[in-house]
């Protein structure tokens, strides 16, 4: 589009972006015809007027002859469309710019028309003809400046092709009256151009600023759906979360009344321990999924060995998948790739324990492949498949489609919306291929990278992983303001052979901290009075800096627990016996 110089600068749509100038152009170009439509009227009337008062003058024939090409000359376009679609002889769309094009040429033809006019009746020795020319040239000019200011190029043409011929003829006639009104007319036009360019100005800032308020009501119409449509997963979220958080809650307040009628009942006692175990994953997973929704995760990018990776999988899955008379295998690859090791082998997780879940005879294929720049790392299995309508809503939480009854022992319906979380912030592609009856294969676009000359990244076997049974030695100090969690973890140290001493605030622990020696120190983030978790144990490993274990233990995401020492490990609660017993053997067993 060629530039107009009478636009001016692009305005600001929401957002901060530029408006694009062949909107308004377009706007403009739309406005102009029906704009044009009453000035027909407006050249008629004043030719018509002004050649009843030229009638004295010139015969009825010539000023007849000279209002059919005015009429013409402003309705030609109008009777060569009206025939073409008469003849319906088609015509390919006209582009914007074109219809200012041609607009700008009609507009030059009618004024080129009155000018060359003013010239061929110009005659000072009939006093009132060049006066009635002037005024009719005059008031035509003005009113064009409605219409033409829609379109800035139009009005450079129109108004000097109007005007100056006659200001010309004026100025260079003999009679001084002529030449003074040959001045005023260029005074006219040149204060019609300035006027007709701020016109202008204003109509393109009124266009620019309907489209702006168009697009605001659009954007605040499209953050009103999506806050509706947050609103309403996030109901179904809670209510599916609560249904299934009630269910092992209310089993364990019924095997609780067993066992407290006084009854010896170790099946009811085995049982209160699944139930705790279900809620337990229950509520790492959901707290994963809202830090996931709340951009509390933060990927650290390094080199990642996709065959340690696969290789890690398979030792971790293959008990439970010999279990079920299944085969769990991983082709071999050399194949690297730049992620995250933990949330990678996360995903990876969460695809081989649903795969291995719904699959009864076969098994589960773990492999790689190139896919253009890039890898695919797939998860193959010979279970019963997804049908096709299904696939987009696996990935949406709670949704288990062959678990009816919620089934806790049949996973909690969130894996796969895990997946799709950390695909997105990994910016790593889920791609599902499924054959109803015959297996699932779910694909996970990597990037590739060379091999780098440093080993394979470590992909993190769990601490809990490797714990004896050897019973512990040490004297822990464990700093817990709620008497439930105090006494339940104080009786597990004990258990242990731990000594212990608990108390329920900061100020307690700095006192215990002076007087008696520990060799570990449990403590919660939030406690009551002035002295939180992280300054008990910094202040603790300043007063017995032969302590050998400070721990952290919070409920809290990470993002909020702050300046925690480097050397102190974090357990989030709620603390998993066995990750706490390797934790401490690691440090008390020789």
């Amino acid at each position: 589009m060629r530039p107009d110089p009478a636009l001016p600068a692009q305005p600001l749509a929401p957002g901060g972006s530029a408006l694009p100038a062949e909107r308004i152009l377009a706007d403009s170009i739309g406005a102009l015809p029906r704009a044009l439509r009453g000035s027909i009227v407006t050249n008629v009337v004043a030719a018509s007027l002004l050649a009843f008062a030229m009638r004295e003058w010139y015969p009825a024939w010539g000023l007849a002859a000279w209002l059919a090409g005015l009429v013409l000359a402003q309705t030609w376009r109008l009777l060569f469309n009206h025939a073409a679609h008469r003849l319906r002889i088609s015509r390919p769309p006209t582009s914007p710019e074109h219809k200012a094009d041609r607009l700008a040429w009609d507009a030059f033809i009618l004024a080129a028309y009155w000018g060359i006019s003013s010239v061929f009746f110009f005659d000072a020795q009939r006093a009132l003809q060049p006066f009635y020319w002037a005024l009719v040239l005059g008031g035509t000019a003005a009113g064009s400046i409605g219409a033409h200011a829609h379109h800035p190029r139009t009005m450079w043409i129109f108004l000097p092709t109007l005007i100056a011929p006659f200001a010309l003829r004026a100025l260079v006639d003999t009679h001084n009256d002529s030449r003074f009104l040959g001045v005023g007319m260029l005074l006219l036009l040149a204060y019609l151009l300035y006027y007709g360019k701020q016109h202008a100005r204003t109509l393109q800032r009124m266009i620019a600023l309907r489209h702006e308020n168009s697009a605001l009501v659009e954007e605040l119409q499209t953050q009103a759906l999506a806050l509706h449509e947050a609103n309403a997963a996030k109901s179904r979220f809670f209510a599916a979360a609560s249904h299934d958080l009630r269910q092992p809650l209310q089993a364990m307040g019924l095997y609780l009344s067993v066992i407290s009628s006084g009854d010896n009942n170790p099946k009811a006692l085995a049982r209160m321990g699944q139930c705790m175990e279900s809620l337990d994953r229950l509520l790492e997973v959901v707290m994963d999924i809202s830090r996931l929704d709340a951009g509390q995760v933060t990927p650290q990018y390094r080199p990642v060995c996709i065959a340690s990776m696969l290789h890690s999988l398979v030792n971790m899955y293959e008990a439970a998948a010999q279990q079920k008379g299944l085969q769990l295998r991983a082709h071999p690859t050399k194949a690297w790739t730049s992620s995250d090791p933990a949330l990678l082998e996360r995903m990876l997780a969460n695809l081989v324990s649903n795969a291995i879940r719904y699959t009864s005879t076969g098994g589960v294929l773990l492999g790689v492949r190139p896919h253009g720049e890039g890898l695919r790392i797939m998860v193959t299995d010979t279970g019963i498949g997804i049908p096709a309508h299904a696939h987009a809503a696996v990935f949406e939480e709670f949704v288990q489609l062959n678990n009816y009854e919620r089934d806790p022992a049949q996973g909690t319906g969130l894996g796969l919306a895990t997946v799709q979380r950390l695909a997105v912030l990994l910016g790593h592609r889920v791609e599902l291929h499924s054959t109803l009856g015959r297996g699932t294969t779910f694909a996970l676009h990597v990037p590739r990278i060379a091999s780098p000359a440093v080993p394979a990244v470590d992909t993190g076997a769990d601490l809990a992983g490797t714990v004896s049974a050897a019973a512990l030695q040490g004297h822990v100090l464990v700093v817990e303001d709620n008497p439930m969690v105090q006494n339940a973890l104080a009786s597990l140290l004990s258990r242990w052979g731990l000594r212990v001493t608990a108390v329920e605030n900061g100020a307690l622990a700095l006192h215990e901290l002076e007087r008696t020696a520990f060799d570990v120190v449990l403590s919660d983030w939030r406690l009551p009075g002035p002295h939180d978790g992280t300054s008990v144990l910094r202040t603790a490993k300043i007063l017995q800096p032969g302590m050998k274990l400070a721990v952290l233990m919070t409920g809290e995401d990470e993002h909020h627990v702050t300046e925690v020492p480097g050397d102190v490990p974090v357990l989030r609660k709620p603390v998993r016996p066995l990750r706490l017993r390797a934790l401490l053997q690691s440090h008390l067993v020789p």
